[in-house]
């Protein structure tokens, strides 16, 4: 019988000093930060060790303290050469997990600790919020601002003020100016609780938030295969994760920010530290998520369910080319050479033969993700070239065709968003009447509609092409083959 994972197998490897508290215990950060961590401190000789730190009292029952805090990252994809590539790596970083709710004056000690100088956090999207109700004698917080307060006072009073005993924060909430957030909140609750001035000073002078960027696509655990993979590696490993072989981790130091204590970037090329993360925001956001949104729509019409199935026919590779090289990166300010590799090391991503990425869970309220992706290229081209980017305006004109249920198999596909965007569409729908004139009336008001676009982009020269585009997508059923037809002529 295959014996469960634990510090054993780790082969004499050294297990490094706790120097890192980690607010979030799940898969992404143990698959992206401290699997870094874990590279840099083998590369480099070095002792950072990682307490994560469960923010909720919900999540999976079993703790990772029962495995030693070690796990297994699989990490898989295709390499530059072509080839399929899947490595498995034993994190030890790790040293325990700790429950916040049960266990918060554990927490509390933890900042008490002069080895603890990093904090790393990654609380959901929505964990960096303000919430009036929190106060500061809860035990915990139920915010993570919350509880960052709570334990840098705690900080502030056990080594009385002293400027080295500021924490450098880095926040991988997959929200914009995700450190500069935090901080604010942070300030906020320090003020609004009667914190002394002399803390709310030492916070603003002495502790550093740091924005960030991240990318790498984390399956999670590969229940499917978990007996395979235990035969194979020689263990049961219940906190195994996947990821792709992608990984891009983008630090921002503002200008008067003091340099970063964990020196990744010294160790891994694919972290850097730069003064503004903004141009590297904008090229994932076009590149990555853009194509996923621009394709997105087209695939499930001509139903193709998954994004490895499209992006591996030459009609999907064709599509994604010329969308990015054509409509895309001409509106981007990094270096060329740049942003070429970058969408060619994206398209590798999206036929990571690992990963089944269904297009319909990325369809999840795609009209707002086309207008956050993919609008600010499409005006930008129109601005430019005096007409409508004939790519991103087929996309749009697809966008309409699903959210409709024009199409072979609609009834599978529901459109996935908020009730009101639903009766939204339903409404502008029903203004086509089967005339010429009704389905112009519905192009336009789908164009005008501010909840979808955050403005109107309704131009005649838009009008005109998402409405050929419509009823060319709505002409017969759709498919690959028709849609190298219909790009033929855009």
């Amino acid at each position: 019988m295959t014996a469960p994972l634990s510090a054993a197998q780790l082969g004499g490897r050294s297990r490094p000093t706790e120097r890192i508290l980690q607010f979030g215990e799940g898969n992404f950060l143990r698959a992206f930060v401290d699997w870094k961590i874990d590279r840099m401190n083998e590369a480099g000789g070095l002792d950072w060790g990682v307490v994560l730190v469960r923010p909720i009292a919900a999540g999976n029952p079993r703790w990772l303290n029962e495995q030693d805090g070690v796990y297994t990252v699989l990490s898989r994809g295709v390499a530059d050469d072509g080839s399929k590539v899947s490595e498995a790596r034993l994190v030890a970083c790790v040293r325990r997990e700790i429950g916040a709710h049960d266990h918060w004056a554990e927490v509390l000690k933890l900042a008490r600790n002069p080895d603890i100088t990093v904090v790393v956090s990654n609380t959901t999207d929505a964990g960096i919020a303000y919430v009036a109700s929190v106060t500061y004698d809860d035990a915990p917080q139920a915010s993570f601002p919350g509880k960052m307060t709570r334990l840098l006072h705690e900080r502030w009073t056990a080594f009385g003020g002293k400027p080295e005993a500021g924490w450098q924060m880095l926040a991988c909430e997959l929200i914009d100016h995700n450190g500069d957030e935090l901080r604010r909140i942070v300030l906020q609750h320090a003020e609004e609780w009667g914190l002394e001035p002399a803390f709310i000073a030492w916070v603003k002078e002495h502790n550093a938030f740091y924005n960030t960027l991240v990318d790498r696509i984390v399956p999670g655990y590969p229940r499917a295969e978990a007996e395979a993979l235990a035969e194979e590696l020689g263990y049961v490993d219940a906190f195994m994760t996947t990821g792709e072989l992608f990984h891009f981790f983008v630090i921002e130091r503002q200008p008067g920010q003091p340099p970063l204590r964990l020196p990744l970037a010294e160790h891994d090329p694919q972290t850097i530290v730069v003064p503004d993360a903004t141009p590297y925001k904008a090229r994932k956001v076009a590149i990555l998520n853009g194509a996923h949104t621009a394709l997105c729509p087209l695939a499930l019409i001509s139903g193709v369910p998954t994004v490895g199935e499209a992006v591996t026919t030459r009609v999907g590779a064709n599509f994604l080319d010329r969308l990015l090289n054509e409509e895309v990166i001409p509106f981007l300010t990094l270096p060329k050479d740049e942003l070429e590799a970058f969408a060619a090391a994206v398209l590798r991503r999206f036929a990571n033969p690992y990963i089944r990425h269904l297009w319909h869970d990325i369809s999840l309220n795609g009209l707002v993700k086309y207008q956050t992706r993919n609008l600010d290229r499409l005006t930008a081209y129109m601005a430019r070239h005096g007409k409508p980017a004939p790519l991103q305006a087929l996309s749009l004109a697809a966008w309409l065709v699903f959210y409709l249920g024009r199409f072979p198999g609609a009834e599978a596909l529901a459109p996935r968003d908020s009730a009101a965007i639903l009766d939204k569409v339903k409404a502008i729908g029903a203004l086509d009447d089967g005339t010429p004139a009704g389905r112009l009336a519905m192009v336009s008001a789908y164009l005008g509609e501010t909840a979808f676009w955050g403005k109107s982009i309704d131009t005649p020269e838009l009008r005109t092409a998402v409405l050929a585009d419509f009823v060319e997508l709505t002409a017969a059923p759709m498919s690959f083959d028709r849609l190298a037809a219909i790009l033929a002529t855009h």
